[in-house]
């Protein structure tokens, strides 16, 4: 199979590179790695990045994304194997416990975000376990990051049972490729590019705040990807991260080694040379100043390391 086959999209078929050297981002200065490593230490990682805290309420994930950081750290630990975190078990106890308002400073626009290791889906009683600790979040006045991989059923039940939240519940939907069959290589039982758009679609039409996450991008760039879904997200609200788009660069070392046959294999060669400083700075410096875009960590401590702008950071 030629890696070539995976793109959806001549645009998306390129990879990036600035032959000129002509980087219209650089520094002024070239910065010692003394100083980038400061700067590199004082950036959030993770869902530090969105949420002052993280709350999960099952162990495992159905949807079985082949670079899930979460069942990576969880095997590391003997807490699952590579098959068992597919059997997904409750945690009785976040469930059952009592949640209160969030105390801890910062600056990231939410309170939580929820959940961060596990997608929501309709089957019971996994359903009813993560709306429990959803409402509990919400009564309690947090702001809640809610952050799947969408299925529309979820996505309308959800909207259904949460209407009095919409001020203080920010849907974050992650979609990291145009391509369903991308999708389905790499997010095996995770639903289609055009449910999740057409969940996108539902949530912002009745009036609940959504934002994306770009991450891990699949594409080569994400310009489709951001003209198929910008139409459909909130207004924006850089401030409150309502209506944004994140994008972040996947981590392959999460992809067992033992997996990397066929189609994954082919997607891994595909996708290595647009993990690159050259291909991404180009991007990047094309989406500097769109008024929707944030970049994720992987990104920015890639620019910081090559002496470019980042936003807040340096410049």
């Amino acid at each position: 199979m030629n890696s070539r086959t995976f793109d959806c999209t001549t645009e998306s078929n390129v990879i990036l590179d600035n032959n000129n050297n002509n980087y219209k981002l650089k520094l002024k200065r070239t910065t010692s790695m003394e100083e980038k490593k400061n700067l590199l230490s004082n950036i959030k990682m993770g869902t530090r990045e969105w949420a002052r805290r993280e709350i999960n309420c099952i162990k495992g994930c159905r949807m079985y994304c082949l670079y899930c950081y979460a069942k990576g750290i969880a095997k590391h630990y003997k807490r699952c194997t590579e098959e068992t975190w597919k059997n997904m078990e409750i945690n009785s106890r976040a469930v059952d416990k009592k949640y209160s308002k969030v105390r801890k400073k910062g600056s990231q626009p939410y309170d939580i975000m929820f959940p961060t290791s596990h997608n929501i889906i309709l089957d019971e009683p996994y359903f009813s376990a993560c709306t429990i600790v959803l409402k509990k979040l919400l009564e309690a006045d947090n702001s809640v990051l809610v952050t799947v991989k969408p299925s529309l059923k979820v996505v309308k039940k959800l909207c259904k049972l949460f209407q009095d939240y919409k001020e203080t519940m920010t849907y974050r939907f992650t979609i990291g490729s145009t391509s369903s069959r991308i999708l389905k290589i790499l997010e095996i039982n995770a639903p289609t590019f055009e449910e999740r758009l057409e969940s996108l679609q539902y949530a912002t039409v009745n009036g609940f705040n959504t934002s994306i996450s770009i991450e891990p991008l699949l594409d080569s760039t994400p310009f489709k990807l951001i003209e198929r879904l910008e139409p459909y997200l909130s207004p924006l609200n850089y401030e409150r991260d309502i209506g944004t788009i994140w994008i972040g660069l996947l981590k392959t070392q999460y992809i067992p080694i033992a997996l990397r046959t066929g189609e994954i294999k082919e997607f891994i060669k595909f996708i290595k040379p647009r993990l690159k400083f050259e291909h991404v700075y180009q991007y990047y410096e094309k989406l500097y100043n769109h008024p929707r875009i944030k970049w994720k960590e992987s990104i920015i401590k890639m620019m910081i390391l090559n002496d470019v702008k980042t936003q807040g950071i340096t410049s």
